[in-house]
Order: structure tokens, then sequence, then C-alpha cells
């Protein structure tokens, strides 16, 4: 265990992972999120028989969150690009820092978490319906409100909001139009 001068900063385990390995298989049940301290890695999916590349992740960067607040099935594999060192975040250690954080943060941080496994679910899915496609793009909006500074949330809305409602209405017109039941 290494272990600065502030209790903050104990870091309980540093994991070396070579490059080609993999970290986190998707389906099994996680417990840990891992912060990236060296290294590179690559999140996919096997959903509907191919492999599907999430994302690329590098230093400071953390992958496997949700299995720190749910006990789901992990929803992406991930395995490393090349050689890389991982400080592994436990979720009983998770727990002790946002139970010593703000009653806010608190509260938070299991919605955020819920509404970006949702998002994820549905992008996964590749909704069909234009309903769906609405609830899905709402979804991702709110999150991205959410991240936004205050200073820039009027122009998120005067940007971005007119242009996604004429994408959903032309999409529901094309629907009406072209595809029949």
């Amino acid at each position: 265990m290494t272990k600065a001068n502030n209790r903050e900063t104990v870091i309980l385990e540093r994991r070396f992972v070579p490059a080609g390995r993999i970290v986190v298989d998707e389906g099994d049940t996680g417990h840990s999120a891992f912060l990236i301290q060296s290294g590179s890695v690559q999140v996919f999916t096997g959903a509907k028989g191919a492999e599907v590349e999430l994302a690329r992740l590098g230093a400071g960067q953390i992958f496997g969150e949700i299995a720190l607040v749910f006990d789901s099935p992990r929803s992406a594999s991930v395995k490393t690009l090349e050689d890389s060192t991982l400080i592994v975040i436990t979720r009983q250690t998770f727990q002790d820092k946002l139970n010593n954080s703000d009653p806010t943060v608190r509260a938070i941080i299991p919605m955020l978490i819920k509404r970006i496994t949702n998002s994820n679910n549905a992008i996964l899915r590749r909704q069909s319906s234009v309903q769906d496609l609405m609830e899905t793009v709402n979804t991702i909006y709110e999150n991205i409100s959410l991240a936004v500074p205050s200073s820039q949330k009027a122009a998120l809305e005067s940007d971005v909001l007119p242009k996604l409602d004429d994408l959903l209405k032309a999409v529901r017109s094309f629907q009406e139009k072209y595809v029949k039941d």
C-alpha cells in the first residue's frame, strides 16, 4: 500500500497489465473501477455478435465506474492497448469517500450513473422507433446539460435544442411518409 501525507490520497492497489490483456469482461459482475495511471485501454462491446469500440482511454481516465454503485453486469469489456498501470478503486473505498462528501453529492452520483447507463444501453440497442430515439436524445441532452457550466447553459439551449428538435421532426416526417407499420 502506498500512502501519502494526506489520508485522501491513499492508493490501495496498483496493477500492472501488459498490452493486449483483458482487464474487464462484458457480463461479469464488478466491484471496482480502474484509474489509468499510465498506458491506454480500449472499451468495447460484443453486442450483436460484432466487436464495437466504445472508447479509447488514457492516463487520468477511469473505467468500470458503474460497478462502484450498482451490482449489474459489466456493460462492456476493456483491454489494454499498451502496457498499463492501473489504480484499483474498490467499491468500499468509493463508498467511504462518498459517505464523507456533501449530502447533495451523495444524492446526485447514483442518479447520474443510472442516466448514463440508460443512455449507453439505449444506444447499444440501436433504438428503432421515433419515441425511443426521442427518449435517447432527451437523456443525452440532459446529461450534457448537467455537465455544462451554468454560464454556458443558455448557449447550449439556444444553439443545440432547436437543431435537436429539427432532427426529430425530420425523422418523424420520414417515418410517417415512408415507414409502414
